[in-house]
């Protein structure tokens, strides 16, 4: 089956919508940067960005976006609470700041402006809502900085909210619909938007730094290390700036990785070691997953994921969750659940879970050796990350019907299908809090907090 001839169908779920610790702000001091450098960057770099992390502010858990958090896996599971917000896209990833969970929402009405849209201030202990902020269009991407969360959304706009109140602190006009999680890097944020420019703007005011232009739109968002803040466009352009806009090198993905059908990037990449983890979309099967890596000092192709077996592999349209070595996410065009070896990009295994679907969109998170998968049919599962068998299931897609499901098998490319009999799909990321409770909004537009039953 071609990608090709259902391109539009997809389309309609990617148009709409879906940080550092409280501190004050960093100031990043960089020394003059040398000319733009297409190859390796120069033997004397500027000094490190400032990088803060900790607790789950940033969508993907960190500014590596590795979607990992040491923090207790749940075992046995049980709703603590719920909460009706507004449906939850792909873009939508809850984060966490303190005893507040911070919900962008894509309202009443996906891909439409509702008084719904914009984001939610919920309590992490209870699940009360503490405020609502109205956005002009569907939230997509937040992240949370000292007292404030920035959420870009498809008003075309970026925005600071006071996380005690839900007011507004500043707002500001971008080039198009605000896809990206917003990314807090010191004293500025980087935002991307539809038009494929990468931007900064200071946290405190929302004043224009400078800005960077892709071929395509930014979907996904950026990552950041000490060194380098990486940025990967719809249209297959990958980039690496310095904290003040320059660049050190700039790619296109269908040259560094020939013959790998590289057509377009949904997601964030991903910074592990000396690897920057770019998941791509394709327009057919492949006999290979669509996950490849660069070098982040140079750019260039470090390796391309391998294959196993016959089997036929889809598209990666979300960050994988890195757990114990292996990239691990839920494959599409069927009922798999993959883990890759990070560091070469062979595929460890590839385990059947549930139902075959040929959406596959919200990305896992992982609580030590236990990874949080997801799936369009309605369900998160808990596996293994050495070995992806599962640990429990939990189907969320309609909210009377909540509960623990049996383990069921996986199904067969041949009762693949595109969208679920009943419910909703999970297409929004989770969120885990330092106590372990899992985060995860769905289709339907509720807000689950998952806790260990007791």
């Amino acid at each position: 089956m071609k990608l090709r001839a259902v391109a539009p169908a997809l389309m309609i779920l990617t148009l709409g919508c879906v940080a550092p610790p409280p501190a004050a702000p960093t100031v990043i001091v960089i020394l003059p940067p040398p000319a733009i450098a297409v190859e390796p960057p120069p033997a004397d770099p500027p000094r490190a960005i400032a990088i803060a992390g900790g607790g789950w502010s940033f969508a993907h858990g960190d500014a590596a976006r590795t979607g990992h958090v040491d923090a207790p896996a749940i075992r046995a599971p049980r709703v603590i609470w719920r909460a009706k917000i507004g449906v939850q896209g792909w873009l939508n990833a809850p984060v966490i700041a303190g005893s507040l969970v911070v919900v962008p929402s894509s309202g009443d009405a996906h891909n439409a402006p509702d008084p719904r849209d914009g984001v939610v201030g919920i309590d992490l202990a209870s699940g009360r809502p503490r405020w609502h902020a109205h956005l002009g269009g569907d939230a997509n991407g937040v992240a949370v900085s000292g007292d404030r969360a920035i959420v870009g959304s498809d008003d075309g706009r970026v925005t600071a909210i006071d996380l005690q109140r839900g007011a507004t602190i500043w707002s500001v006009p971008v080039s198009g619909k605000a896809y990206a999680s917003p990314l807090p890097v010191g004293d500025q944020v980087i935002v991307g938007d539809a038009s494929g420019t990468v931007r900064a703007l200071a946290i405190a005011d929302g004043t224009p730094r400078w800005k960077v232009q892709l071929d395509g739109a930014i979907r996904g968002g950026a990552a950041a290390d000490t060194s380098a803040i990486y940025a990967v466009s719809q249209g297959g352009e990958a980039v690496a700036l310095r904290a003040d806009g320059s660049t050190i090198w700039r790619v296109r993905l269908d040259r560094a990785a020939a013959g790998a059908g590289v057509h377009e990037v949904y997601a964030a990449p991903m910074i592990t070691g000396a690897l920057l983890i770019v998941p791509f979309a394709r327009d057919s099967y492949y006999s290979t997953p669509g996950v490849l890596a660069l070098d982040r000092k140079s750019g260039k192709l470090a390796w391309l994921a391998k294959g196993k077996g016959t089997s036929d592999w889809g598209n990666v349209r979300m960050t994988p969750a890195l757990s114990n070595g292996a990239l691990v996410w839920p494959e599409a065009y069927s009922g798999d659940v993959v883990g890759l070896d990070a560091t070469n990009g062979t595929v460890r295994f590839r385990s059947p879970v549930g139902a075959c679907f040929f959406p596959s969109w919200a990305s896992p998170a992982a609580a030590g050796d236990v990874v949080y998968v997801p799936r369009f049919d309605g369900s998160l599962y808990a596996v293994r990350a050495a070995s992806g068998s599962v640990l429990w299931q939990m189907y969320l897609g309609e909210e009377r019907r909540v509960g623990v499901l049996a383990p069921t098998k996986g199904g067969s490319i041949a009762s693949c299908v595109w969208d679920v009999p009943s419910g909703a799909p999970l297409y929004s990321p989770p969120a885990i809090a330092e106590d372990g409770t899992v985060i995860i909004g769905s289709g339907e537009g509720f807000v689950y907090a998952i806790g260990e039953a007791r």
